[in-house]
């Protein structure tokens, strides 16, 4: 997948039903995306990227996040679609990071909970012009996933979550993501959220 192909995906099919949701039984937050507000998230955090950092594709953006929370997801998507690299490390262009890390001297810094206001909240939700193809090898299936299909990531690492979540949105898949996942939960939350394929 590349990135003007996740762009396009993200804008594609019903943009009202859920693409992405996001526990983390630690905290016992829940957060149910539909297609318009992932796409609105990942606008404001690509325009940021243009506007504020003024990167260009191939630049690189650290997200000092936990892969496996709902931003870390969203920032990852924006970056891809503007052709840049996400990465762990200090030597970055840019960087975001959480309000549970104080010591890291970040460009943007998001708050963990859910509910509270982001920095990003002014920028504008239009998606920015496509930057033409970058290609991205990580964002690919695991195995054949139908379209429209409901997808719980159960075995996926953490820091494969972005990559895998954005790979099945380029699928027309509504994704399911466990933080610190309550194993006695599994097969409740499964029918709950009338999950189809775990991956």
């Amino acid at each position: 997948m590349n990135s003007d192909q996740l762009r396009a995906a993200l804008l594609a099919g019903d943009l009202s039903r859920p693409r992405l949701t996001w526990y983390d039984d630690g905290s016992g937050e829940r957060i149910d995306l539909s297609g318009k507000t992932l796409a609105n998230w990942v606008a404001k955090a690509a325009n940021w990227l243009e506007t504020e950092m003024a990167l260009a594709p191939g630049d690189l953006v650290r997200l000092d996040l936990p892969a496996d929370h709902w931003r870390a997801i969203y920032w990852s998507l924006a970056a891809w679609t503007r052709g840049l690299t996400v990465t762990t490390e200090a030597d970055a262009d840019a960087c975001v990071s959480l309000d549970t890390e104080p010591d890291v001297d970040a460009d943007l810094i998001e708050p963990a909970a859910a509910l509270a206001a982001s920095p990003l909240q002014a920028m504008s939700d239009a998606m920015p012009p496509p930057v033409g193809p970058t290609t991205y090898a990580g964002l690919s299936l695991p195995r054949d996933v139908p379209a429209g299909t409901r997808v719980l990531l159960d075995g996926a690492a953490p820091e494969r979550v972005p990559a895998v979540t954005a790979a099945l949105i380029g699928h027309d898949c509504s994704v399911l993501v466990v933080r610190g996942a309550d194993e006695q939960a599994r097969s409740a939350r499964s029918a709950s959220e009338a999950v189809d394929v775990v991956l």
